[in-house]
């Protein structure tokens, strides 16, 4: 029996897991996923509290990834689409709410441009083309084809809503390639999306990435990994051991190495990886002829400083700032003053410190009781690292202060809160990403010499939404196991 590990059971690994046990044949390989915390989903977790539904992570996934369709149906689910007040944005500036109106001529008269911005969109058809390779900031393409006023208040807030990030940090090519692949095929930006609304029946998708709706579960994003877990389980698919933690990963005999798992070899063989494990206060050493990690890349490069040291380098230097996510219930008199809409993107220097603010009860049934209304806004970010050394009561404060002056809420105290702290929140794709990636890349076709067997999962490889880092684990998790089999088949050559 060959035996694959996957270190993490958000849905990159669960993916992962998914896809192993469609590529194996018959009973020859043992899917193991073990995760350390206790429960499965990563950051996709959904707090249910005295009918309140928040989202502690992801609000949902675009339903354009056939991917995520094979896993609904593996999970038994049947998708929910975000309500149709979900296409309403908007943006804050000078500490007004103003909606993004599809309309150019309602949009030129928002209020989020100056006239002068306006003009100097206008003219982006007549901007030249970049035609040098060299890596490039979102803001600083903004600004070359758009303007700096759009590039600071539109796409900076953009970035901000995506990745906590700041535009002026984040690589185009890595973060948004769409708006480069636009800008090299159509040399404008006006251009493109004047070409693809005349594509009618295509899902191009804009300038930001691809189209698609909104789409979560009746009861919470969680509801996908949970019930993928559970249903996966139960048809004997891949086993998942909870308040697991890998403690170290090497590859090769172990000498220190105690025995294995009932019924196993309790020798060290070579040839395999040994992964030392804790759960439960007592530590064992299992061995796999694969492992996929699908964790988060800081967790990666400590696992990775022994076998692989220059990729453990490279994963640790991938930014991952502090986020927290606040949410705040309020009675009628709030659910009177809040839009129906998404939310809001919040430009910096306004006076307002919140990164942005989703209003839960308009995206989805059932996210908040009767009567009221369900506000969940995110604090800190790669902008505002200080947010780190907020209390949770100084968290709440303060958010409860920003909406106040957004929605003119004086007097309104909320009647729920909520704090969720994610101290490596999301990673981030700065300057030099995809650089960094090739290198991590070709370090991996380097191990695979010496230590076969190895993959690299999650949201810091292929991009930070979830159907993406699902899409990444699929990937990872075929591949292992196809290796794992051909291997297990090879003729010997004694």
């Amino acid at each position: 029996m060959k035996r694959l590990v996957i270190i993490g059971a958000g849905i990159s690994g669960l993916a992962a897991a998914t896809a192993a046990a469609d590529a194996r044949q018959g009973d020859e390989l043992e899917i193991l996923v073990l995760e350390a915390g206790p429960k499965v989903g990563g950051k996709a977790q959904t707090i249910r509290r005295n009918g309140y539904l928040l989202e502690a992570g992801p609000t949902g996934y675009l339903d354009n990834e056939p991917l995520m369709d094979e896993l609904v149906q593996k999970a038994g689910l049947e998708k929910l689409g975000a309500d149709d007040a979900a296409a309403r944005r908007f943006l804050v500036r000078d500490g007004k709410l103003r909606e993004i109106q599809a309309s150019p001529p309602r949009f030129l008269t928002s209020g989020i441009l100056s006239p002068g911005g306006v003009l100097r969109i206008a003219t982006e058809p007549f901007r030249k083309q970049k035609t040098d390779p060299k890596d490039e900031s979102v803001w600083e393409f903004a600004a070359r084809r758009l303007g700096p006023q759009a590039a600071d208040r539109i796409i900076a807030p953009m970035v901000l809503g995506v990745y906590a990030g700041d535009a002026k940090r984040t690589s185009l090519s890595a973060a948004f390639p769409r708006m480069a692949e636009l800008e090299a095929e159509y040399g404008s930006l006006v251009k493109a999306l004047i070409s693809l609304r005349n594509q009618k029946g295509k899902t191009s998708g804009g300038p930001a990435g691809p189209s698609g709706k909104l789409t979560s579960f009746a009861g919470g994003l969680d509801q996908l990994p949970l019930k993928l877990a559970e249903s996966c389980q139960a048809r004997g698919d891949f086993q998942v051991r909870l308040n697991t933690r890998v403690e170290t990963l090497t590859y090769g005999i172990d000498s220190a190495r105690p025995n294995d798992d009932p019924g196993g070899n309790p020798e060290a063989k070579p040839g395999v990886w040994n992964l030392r494990i804790s759960s439960n206060g007592t530590t064992k050493a299992i061995q796999a002829e694969a492992v996929v990690l699908a964790t988060e890349a800081n967790v990666a490069a400590k696992l990775l400083a022994s076998p692989a040291p220059d990729i453990a380098t490279e994963l640790k230097d991938i930014p991952m700032p502090h986020v927290a996510v606040v949410g705040l219930g309020f009675g009628p008199d709030a659910l009177a003053k809040a839009p129906r809409g998404f939310g809001a993107l919040i430009q910096r220097g306004g006076g307002i410190r919140i990164l942005g603010v989703l209003w839960d009860t308009f995206l989805f049934p059932e996210r908040s009781p009767d009567g009221t209304v369900l506000m969940r806004c995110m604090v800190g970010g790669a902008t505002d690292p200080e947010a780190a050394k907020l209390t949770d009561e100084e968290l709440v404060a303060l958010t409860h202060a920003d909406l106040t002056k957004l929605l003119n809420l004086d007097g309104t105290a909320p009647i729920f809160t909520e704090v969720v702290r994610w101290p490596n929140a999301i990673p981030q794709y700065e300057m030099g990403h995809l650089a960094r990636m090739d290198r991590i890349h070709t370090a991996m076709a380097s191990l695979e010499q010496t230590a076969p067997g190895l993959y690299l999962a999650g949201n810091y490889t292929a991009g930070v939404a979830f159907a993406k880092a699902a899409k990444a684990g699929d990937a990872a998790g075929r591949e292992a196991a196809e290796r794992v089999l051909k291997d297990a088949n090879r003729p010997s050559q004694a």
